[in-house]
C-alpha cells in the first residue's frame, strides 16, 4: 500500500473511532453535575399525566432531575425486568412505566436517577431464605418491624443480584444509579439476628464499602454515576453505628452522598437541641459543613418535604445554600409536592399555575366541526358550537385493518376537555391528573349501559352523545344532526362511491 493510501486508511480510521467515543456516554465523577435539583417520585407517581405535572411545575421551579423509586423494600421491581432470578422469585411488578417515564423525562431533558432498596428484599427473602438473614429463635428469615425480611449483606448472590438489575437500569438510560438500604437493620430485635456466610474477615463497614467497590467496577465502565442515601447522623459519626455507613470507607466508591438530612429525625438534644426539628436551617447547615469537611465528594443533601410547611422546607434549602451547596433532592413518601412548590415560588417571588394539561370544554366550544375518518367510514364527527359528537367503530375490511375496531380506541377519539363533560355531568369523580385511559374506561361503562348491550356485541352502528345537555349516548341522532353526519362522510368519501353508498344503508 502506497504511503499517501496509507495516511488516508490510517486517517479514516482515526475518524470512525473517535465518532464512536464520542457516541459512548460518559458520566466521570468529574462530569456528574453537582447542581442536580431533584424530586423523589414513587411508582404510583410514573404515570403519564403524573410525569407531566412533573414536568410542568419543575420547569417553573429551577428542578433539573428526577428520582424514580424503580425497587422498594418490597423487592417489587418497577421495569420490565428480563432478569431470570427476578422473574423467578416473582419480582417483576411492572406494567411499562418506568420505561415511559424515562422516555418522557429524557426528552424533557432531565437527569434521571434510578433509585434501588438494596439489602432489605423481602420477596428476595420470600422465594430464596439462604439469600437472607436468619433469626436466631425459629431459625426462619429475620424481619424488621416492619415485618420485612433482609437479605444478607455478607452474600455475594445478593451483589450480584442487584447489580445484575443495576446494569438493565443503565442499559435502560438512566443517568445515576442510587443506593438505598445500603446497610445493615437499624430496628427490630438485632440481637437475634444471624448473618450467614459472615467468616469474620470483613465488618459491617467494610462489608458494605466492598458491595460498593464491586459496584463502581461494574457500573462505572458503563458510564453510569453512582450515588447512596445515607443516614443523617453519618456526618457526625466517625465509627459505625451498627448499620456499616461510614463515610470513608464508602466516599472512594461513590460520586454523590446523599445524606438524609431531615431535621425532625435528629433525636433530642442534638447540638443541645431539645426538638431538633424546629431548627432546620441551623440543623441542614451545621450538619452539611460536617459532611462536607469529610469528604470531597459532591453531596446532595435529601430535604425534608414532609411534615413542614413552605418556611420550613425553604429554611432547609437555605441552610443548603449557606454550606455552598447548590444541588439538592426533596422527599416526600407520597410524592405530594404541593407544600414544596408553594415554598419554590415563594423563593422565586413567582405564582405557579396548575397544570392544564389540554384545553377545556369551555375554550374548545369555539373550534369548528371535527370530522375523523377511518379507513371506510367517518369514527367522529364533533361539532363544538352545537355541543356534541357522532362516532362509529368499524370492521376490518378488503385487507385493511381498522384503527377504531374496539370501543377504547373510538373513544380516544374523543376531545379531553369534552371526557370530563360527560364523566362530571353522570357524576363519576374524575381530575385533570386522572389518565386519560381510565377515563375511556368509565365512558365505555356509561355508553354500554346507556344503550344496554353488551361491548362485545357491539358493531359499526353511529352513537350519538349530546354532550351540551344530559351527556347520554343514544342509537337515536336528531335527523339534522344526522345530516351534517352524512355529508361529512360523503366529503371525505367522495372519491369512492361504492363504500359511501355502501355506508349510507347503515347510518
Amino acid at each position: 500500500m502506497k504511503p499517501a493510501r496509507i495516511c488516508r486508511w490510517l486517517g479514516w480510521k482515526f475518524a470512525v473511532i473517535l465518532t464512536i467515543l464520542f457516541l459512548i456516554p460518559s458520566h466521570s465523577p468529574a462530569g456528574t453535575p453537582e447542581n442536580i435539583t431533584a424530586l423523589y417520585l414513587p411508582s404510583h407517581c410514573f404515570t403519564e399525566r403524573k410525569i407531566d405535572a412533573f414536568v410542568h411545575y419543575a420547569k417553573l421551579a429551577g428542578i433539573n432531575a428526577a428520582v424514580l423509586h424503580v425497587k422498594d423494600p418490597h423487592g417489587r421491581i418497577r421495569w420490565k425486568s428480563k432478569n431470570l432470578q427476578a422473574a423467578a422469585i416473582g419480582a417483576v411488578a411492572s406494567t411499562g412505566l418506568v420505561e415511559s417515564a424515562l422516555r418522557q423525562l429524557k426528552a424533557q431533558g432531565f437527569w434521571t436517577v434510578a433509585k434501588l432498596d438494596v439489602f432489605v428484599d423481602h420477596q428476595l427473602v420470600t422465594k430464596r431464605p439462604d439469600m437472607g438473614i436468619i433469626d436466631l429463635q425459629s431459625e426462619n428469615p429475620w424481619s424488621d418491624k416492619k415485618g420485612l425480611y433482609w437479605s444478607n449483606p455478607f452474600n455475594q448472590k445478593v451483589w450480584e443480584y442487584n447489580l445484575a438489575l443495576c446494569k438493565e437500569l443503565v442499559m435502560l438510560g438512566f443517568d445515576e444509579i442510587q443506593f438505598d438500604y445500603i446497610r445493615f437493620p437499624s430496628d427490630g430485635d438485632l440481637s437475634a439476628i444471624q448473618y450467614p456466610l459472615n467468616t469474620g474477615q470483613l465488618n459491617k463497614t467494610q462489608c458494605i464499602g466492598k458491595f460498593l467497590e464491586s459496584a463502581h467496577a461494574k457500573l462505572k465502565p458503563m458510564g453510569a454515576t453512582i450515588s447512596v442515601d445515607l443516614f443523617g447522623m453519618v456526618a457526625w459519626k466517625t465509627v459505625d453505628f451498627g448499620v456499616g455507613q461510614l463515610i470513608e470507607a464508602i466516599a472512594p466508591y461513590v460520586d454523590v452522598i446523599c445524606p438524609m438530612f431531615y431535621p425532625s429525625h435528629f433525636p433530642s438534644g442534638f447540638l443541645g437541641k431539645k426538638k431538633p426539628g424546629e431548627y432546620p436551617q441551623e440543623i441542614m447547615e451545621l450538619s452539611m459543613q460536617r459532611m462536607k469537611s469529610r469528604t470531597g465528594k459532591i453531596i446532595r443533601p435529601w430535604v425534608q418535604g414532609f411534615w413542614y410547611k413552605p418556611v420550613d422546607i425553604n429554611a432547609q434549602l437555605d441552610g443548603i445554600s449557606v454550606s455552598g451547596t447548590t444541588g439538592w433532592s426533596v422527599w416526600n413518601p407520597s410524592g405530594n409536592y404541593s407544600t414544596t412548590y408553594r415554598a419554590l415560588a415563594v423563593r422565586l417571588n413567582q405564582t405557579f399555575p396548575a397544570p392544564q394539561f389540554y384545553p377545556p370544554v369551555t375554550e374548545i366550544r369555539r373550534n369548528d366541526k371535527r370530522v375523523i375518518p377511518g379507513n371506510h367510514r367517518v369514527v367522529n364527527f364533533t361539532n363544538y358550537k352545537q355541543g356534541y359528537s357522532i362516532v362509529s367503530l368499524e370492521e376490518s375490511k378488503n385487507g385493511r385493518k381498522s384503527t377504531y375496531s374496539t370501543l377504547i380506541q373510538v373513544l380516544e377519539t374523543l376531545d379531553e376537555g369534552i371526557m370530563d363533560r360527560i364523566l362530571a355531568t353522570r357524576e363519576i369523580p374524575v381530575s385533570r391528573l386522572t389518565c386519560k385511559y381510565n377515563k375511556k374506561v368509565h365512558l365505555a361503562n356509561l355508553l354500554c349501559n346507556d344503550l344496554q348491550i353488551d361491548p362485545r356485541r357491539l358493531r359499526p352502528k353511529t352513537i350519538y352523545i349530546d354532550w351540551q345537555n344530559g351527556c347520554r349516548f343514544s342509537k337515536t341522532i336528531p335527523e339534522d344532526r344526522l345530516i351534517n353526519y352524512r355529508i361529512a362522510t360523503e366529503s371525505v368519501f367522495a372519491k369512492d362511491q361504492d363504500i359511501y353508498a355502501i355506508l349510507s344503508k347503515h347510518l
